[in-house]
């Protein structure tokens, strides 16, 4: 139901569906209120009535305007590894729906290795990046992100602190801001919240120093870039393509040719999906489509409602994001006759302006 209700908003941010008069005014009164309130924070920093704080290591933000997943993590893990190669390196996230309390600093991986084993425990994104950043780069979670910073650089050393997702959180002082920004979707109906997607208006594009293009598989990629160029900031396109499809249980590769044509049922539990979907299209017979709420924290009952589903559709096969493989791991890990499979895509960053 409340999976339902989200879509459904999500449909009228990213002009979909159409509220009808009485709905759309409630949404614009909403609006209003989260507008001034916004535009309070952000004139109390700008004159320095409220002050960012600063730590002593480099600050990177990589964040974005907008409600839902725009791809910054695959950014957050190559920046990370890129920069680690020379300096220390902390990754700070707010570990969203994690079981973990977020007013405390949480050391999800450090040089000895991850500290959980479970998304549902530290939050899917944290895990999954843990997973995939060099041996000497530490990943935390918590939303006091000035704390988290300190404790990086007593007990680790960090010289370099990247933010996943710090773009509104203004009590930390950043050296570097890289706004990310979805081509398909960019700024949907160009409203804030509830009424639209964005966290923050979007003049606030004159914060970042940089700007990342998501390419979403975009047939208008070209005119997607020419309306980032109107930001006048650095710009860069990053193109997600499909690195391999392997099976979650045994971590064996599966190859394409093999799969051709088999039918199969996709799910996952991101932001927007659609990218997900088309990149499946290609290689599968997508027979269904599942979509949970981002950031679902999957259960025994899920598990039975696909297996249901696949036996309905004489498949036994199924593909998820590796961000998906990060809570559903430890429920799928001794089912047996079924092939949970998980897309890994690859990112390449190309400089534009």
């Amino acid at each position: 139901m409340l999976n339902n209700i989200k879509n459904y908003f999500q449909d009228i941010h990213y002009l979909r569906k159409k509220p009808n008069f009485f709905l759309n005014k409630f949404l614009g009164f909403g609006e209003f209120f989260y507008k001034f309130i916004i535009n309070c924070k952000n004139f109390l920093y700008e004159k320095e009535f409220l002050k960012e704080k600063k730590v002593d290591a480099y600050v990177i933000c990589i964040g974005n305007l907008t409600t839902g997943g725009v791809g910054k993590t695959p950014i957050v893990i190559e920046l990370a590894n890129k920069i680690s190669k020379e300096k220390k390196v902390a990754i700070i996230s707010r570990g969203y729906k994690s079981k973990l309390s977020s007013k405390v600093v949480n050391i999800i991986k450090d040089s000895k290795g991850i500290k959980f084993f479970d998304g549902c425990i530290c939050g899917d994104e944290p895990f999954q990046i843990a997973k995939k950043v060099s041996n000497n780069v530490v990943v935390i979670t918590s939303s006091n992100r000035y704390m988290a910073a300190k404790e990086a650089i007593i007990k680790y050393g960090s010289e370099v602190i990247i933010l996943d997702d710090g773009f509104s959180n203004r009590k930390l002082k950043k050296d570097k801001t890289i706004l990310v920004v979805d081509s398909k979707m960019r700024f949907g109906n160009n409203h804030l919240l509830p009424k639209g997607p964005l966290r923050e208006p979007v003049n606030q594009v004159k914060r970042a120093n940089e700007v990342i293009l998501v390419d979403k598989n975009d047939i208008d990629i070209v005119e997607a870039i020419n309306f980032a160029k109107n930001f006048n900031k650095p710009l860069k396109v990053c193109k997600m393509t499909p690195k391999r499809i392997y099976n979650s249980q045994t971590k064996a590769k599966i190859k394409y040719n093999i799969q051709e044509y088999q039918k199969a049922v996709a799910f996952c539990a991101i932001g927007q999906p659609e990218q997900f979907f088309t990149f499946l299209q290609k290689k599968y017979n997508v027979v269904k489509k599942i979509f949970f709420e981002d950031h679902h924290t999957y259960t025994k009952k899920d598990i039975d409602m696909l297996i249901k589903t696949a036996k309905t559709y004489n498949t036994n096969i199924f593909i998820m994001t590796q961000k998906d493989e990060t809570k559903i791991q430890p429920l799928i890990k001794d089912i047996k006759g079924y092939s949970f499979n998980v897309l890994e895509l690859k990112n390449i960053i190309e400089d534009i302006m």
